[in-house]
C-alpha cells in the first residue's frame, strides 16, 4: 500500500506543468455541488465559508501539502460562491411568479424575436409593465395569431395570459425553470389579444441599442433566406446562419439526429471554424495577389485580425449561443497565437476557455452544448498530443493522391474521436445512439465544407448591398444535398438507437474518468478508464418504473406484462407526453394497441394477458396496489398522492414494495422553483 502511495506521489510531482489544467475543473466542482443541492444555502454561511478557508491557507501558508490542498478547496468553492452570487441576484431582482395563470395587461420592449417548435412567433419583453406597476425580469409571450412580428426594440402592448416556467415533467430530467431563472425570464405564456404598438417607457443605452441593432440584423437575415431557399432548406440555413432552430419541422430535425449531423445545427466549433478559416485565407490571397505587401509583410497577421473580426460579425448574427461562445473564445485563441507567434491549439488554450466561460455564466455547466463542445475539443487535443508525431511521420511518406485519401481519413479520424468524446453527454440528454455517425459526417462534409459555408459567409458579406441572392441559391442547393444525405443515412436499419439515460453518478464517473485520461501525461493516466468503465456499467443499474403521472395526476402509464410503458388514452398534453414518449423509451402504440387500451381506460373490457388494468366509470386500478381516480387523485398502497405537490412522479417496483419517485424530490425547494 505504501509502495502505490509513493508511486502515485512521484507521478503527481512529476506532473506540475499539468496543474494548471485542473483549475477549470476544481472551480466547475463547485458549481456543481450548488446545483446538487436541495436547498439553497444562508449567504452568511457562504461568506463565512470563504473566509474560513482563506483564513486557514494563511496559517498553512508553511505547510506545502496543506496548503495544496487548502487552495484546491477555495477554488471549488470559488465556483460555488460565483454560481451563488449570481443566483442570489437573480432572486432578488426577478419578482417569483405566480402558480397559478394570470389573464392581465401587458407592455414592453421586444429583445428577441423568437419562433417555438409549432413555427409560432414568439417575442421576448424586457422593460414590462402593467396597469398597476413595472414587472421585474424577462417575459417570452408567444403570438396566437398571424400577425406580422413587430422588431427587435419595438415596444407593445397586449392582453396575455401568463404563468410561471413550469417544473420538469420526470424526475432528474431537463429542468425548465431552472434555465429560464438564469435567462432572466419571469414568466411565460401566450398573447390573449392582438399586439399594438406603444410607446416605450425610457430610451435605450448605447449597449441596448448596439444589441437591437444585431437582433434585426440577425432577424433579417433570416428573412432572407426564407425568400430565396425552400422550407426545409431555409430552415436549415437560419439555423447554421442564426442560430434560429425553430422553423425545423421535427421530422427533419430528427433526420439529422438520426444520422449523426445534429451538431451541424447548433453553431459551433464546426462553423466558428470554417467561417475563420475562409476569411483568414481569403484575405491571405488577396495580400499574395499584391507583390510589395506580400513581399514586406507577413500576410498570416492582418488575416488573423480580419479572421477574428468575420467570426466575432459571426457570433453576434448568430444569437451567441453557449456552443458559439466557445467556439469563438478557442478560435480567437488560435489566431491570437498566429499574431503572437505563439503555439495556437493546446490543452491551455481550452483550459483558458472554459475557465472564462465558467466565471462569466457558470449556469453553462449543466447545459448539453458546454458539455459535448468542451468534451469534443478536450479530447481531440489529448488525442494529437499523443499521436501527432505517429500521425506527421504517416503523412511525410505519403504522394500528393495518397495525401487526398489522408484529408478524408483525417476527418473521418476526428469525427470518429470527437463522436466518441461527445457519446455518453447523447446518452445522458437524448436517450440516443446514432451508429452511422461516421459515414453521415463523411457524406456530408463535401458539401457543409465547399458549398455551405464559404457561400454562408459570402452572402453575410453582400447581404447589406443586396447582392446575396445568387450566394443563397447555392446554399440552398448545397444545404439540399445535405438534407438528402441526413435522410439516407437515417433510414438505415437501426441508425437512431434508443437507450436509457444512464444515471448522473455514471456520467460523473465518465467525465472523472475522462478529464484524468486526458489531462495528464505520465501512464498513471490510464486509471482513468477504470473510471470510465464503471460510468458506462452504470446503464446497467437503471430501473424502469411501473407508472409515471404528470402534476395533475390526470396523464398517466402504466408498465403492460411486457415491462414496457403505455401511454394512457387521455386527452391534451400532447407536449408532456411526446417528452415521455422521447425520455422513458416509450413507443408509440399501433392502432390495435390504441383501440385495447381506450377499450380498457373506458371500462368497456379486461385485458389481463396484455396489462393488470381495470377501469371503471370513475377509477383505474393497477395491480392492486394502485388506485387512479380519473379526477386527478392517485392512490399508492392505500396512501393517496397530491400530485400537484409531487409535480408528478415515477412509481418503481422493490423487493420492500413500491417506491414513489416525484419531480419535487429532484428538484428540491431552490431559488428558481
Amino acid at each position: 500500500m505504501r509502495f502505490l502511495i509513493e508511486k502515485l506521489k512521484l507521478n503527481f510531482e512529476a506532473e506540475q506543468n499539468r496543474y494548471i489544467l485542473w483549475l477549470p475543473v476544481l472551480f466547475a466542482s463547485g458549481i456543481g455541488l450548488f446545483f446538487l443541492l436541495q436547498r439553497d444555502p444562508s449567504l452568511w454561511v457562504v461568506c463565512s465559508l470563504l473566509e474560513v478557508l482563506i483564513l486557514l491557507i494563511f496559517l498553512f501558508r508553511y505547510h506545502e501539502n496543506a496548503l495544496f490542498l487548502l487552495k484546491c478547496l477555495l477554488i471549488v468553492c470559488l465556483g460555488f460562491t460565483d454560481i451563488y452570487l449570481q443566483s442570489f441576484y437573480r432572486l432578488k431582482h426577478i419578482q417569483s411568479p405566480t402558480d397559478d395563470k394570470e389573464l392581465t395587461y401587458l407592455t414592453g420592449r421586444i429583445v428577441a424575436v423568437e419562433h417555438n417548435s409549432q413555427g409560432k412567433v414568439r417575442l421576448l419583453l424586457d422593460d414590462a409593465a402593467d396597469f398597476e406597476h413595472e414587472r421585474q425580469g424577462l417575459y417570452r409571450v408567444t403570438l396566437r395569431n398571424n400577425q406580422t412580428p413587430f422588431q427587435t426594440g419595438d415596444c407593445v402592448e397586449m392582453v396575455a395570459t401568463l404563468m410561471r416556467p413550469s417544473l420538469p415533467v420526470l424526475p432528474n430530467t431537463y429542468q425548465f425553470d431552472r434555465k429560464a431563472f438564469f435567462e432572466g425570464i419571469r414568466a411565460v405564456g401566450y398573447a390573449s389579444s392582438l399586439v399594438y404598438s406603444a410607446q416605450c417607457l425610457r430610451d435605450l443605452s448605447w449597449i441596448e441599442r448596439l444589441k437591437v441593432f444585431f437582433e434585426n440584423l440577425r432577424h433579417k437575415a433570416v428573412v432572407r433566406v426564407e425568400q430565396n431557399m425552400e422550407p426545409d432548406e431555409a430552415a436549415i440555413a437560419a439555423a447554421v446562419l442564426a442560430g434560429e432552430r425553430g422553423a425545423i419541422s421535427p421530422q427533419l430535425y430528427q433526420q439529422y439526429r438520426d444520422s449523426g449531423l445534429a451538431h451541424f445545427l447548433s453553431i459551433s466549433g464546426l462553423h466558428m471554424g470554417l467561417m475563420a478559416a475562409m476569411a483568414f485565407f481569403v484575405l491571405r490571397l488577396l495580400i499574395a495577389l499584391i507583390p510589395p505587401l506580400a513581399l514586406r509583410f507577413d500576410s498570416r497577421k492582418p488575416a488573423a485580425v480580419f479572421a477574428i473580426f468575420i467570426s466575432l460579425i459571426y457570433l453576434f448574427i448568430s444569437g451567441m449561443a453557449v456552443p458559439s461562445q466557445r467556439a469563438f473564445m478557442m478560435t480567437s485563441l488560435v489566431l491570437l497565437g498566429i499574431i503572437f507567434n505563439r503555439e495556437a491549439i493546446s490543452m491551455r488554450t481550452a483550459s483558458f476557455a472554459a475557465i472564462v466561460l465558467l466565471v462569466v455564466s457558470p449556469q453553462v455547466l449543466i447545459s448539453a452544448g458546454f458539455q459535448m463542445s468542451f468534451a469534443a475539443v478536450v479530447v481531440l487535443i489529448a488525442f494529437y498530443e499523443r499521436f501527432a508525431t505517429t500521425l506527421q511521420r504517416f503523412f511525410k511518406r505519403m504522394g500528393n493522391v495518397q495525401k487526398l485519401a489522408a484529408y478524408f481519413i483525417g476527418l473521418l479520424l476526428t469525427d470518429l474521436v470527437a463522436s466518441l468524446a461527445t457519446l455518453p453527454f447523447t446518452i445522458y440528454h437524448f436517450n440516443q445512439i446514432s451508429f452511422y455517425t461516421l459515414l453521415g459526417n463523411l457524406l456530408a462534409a463535401p458539401f457543409i465544407g465547399f458549398i455551405v459555408m464559404p457561400f454562408i459567409l459570402l452572402s453575410l458579406i453582400l447581404m447589406p448591398f443586396g447582392l446575396d441572392v445568387w450566394c443563397l441559391k447555392i446554399v440552398g442547393i448545397g444545404l439540399w444535398a445535405v438534407n438528402q444525405v441526413t435522410s439516407y443515412v437515417s433510414s438505415l436499419p437501426g441508425a437512431g438507437f434508443r437507450v436509457a439515460a444512464m444515471p448522473l453518478w455514471g456520467l460523473l464517473l465518465i467525465v472523472l474518468g475522462g478529464l484524468w485520461l486526458c489531462l495528464w501525461q505520465r501512464p498513471w493516466r490510464r486509471f482513468g478508464w477504470l473510471a470510465i468503465v464503471a460510468g458506462v456499467l452504470s446503464m446497467l443499474s437503471v430501473q424502469k418504473p411501473i407508472m409515471l403521472y404528470d402534476a395533475t395526476g390526470k396523464v398517466t402509464a402504466f408498465a403492460d406484462n411486457n415491462h414496457q410503458l403505455v401511454l394512457m388514452p387521455t386527452r391534451g398534453q400532447k407536449w408532456l407526453k411526446n417528452i415521455w414518449l422521447e425520455k422513458m423509451l416509450i413507443s408509440e402504440p399501433d392502432d390495435a394497441m390504441n383501440k385495447a387500451l381506450k377499450q380498457i381506460y373506458q371500462g368497456k373490457k379486461i385485458n389481463k394477458e396484455l396489462i393488470d388494468l381495470s377501469c371503471g366509470a370513475k377509477e383505474c386500478v393497477y395491480r392492486g396496489l394502485i388506485r387512479w381516480r380519473k379526477n386527478g387523485k392517485i392512490e399508492i398502497e392505500g396512501k393517496v398522492r397530491d400530485t400537484f405537490a409531487d409535480g408528478g412522479g415515477a412509481v418503481y417496483e422493490t423487493p420492500q414494495g413500491l417506491r414513489v419517485q416525484t419531480v419535487r424530490e429532484s428538484v428540491g425547494h431552490r431559488a428558481w422553483n
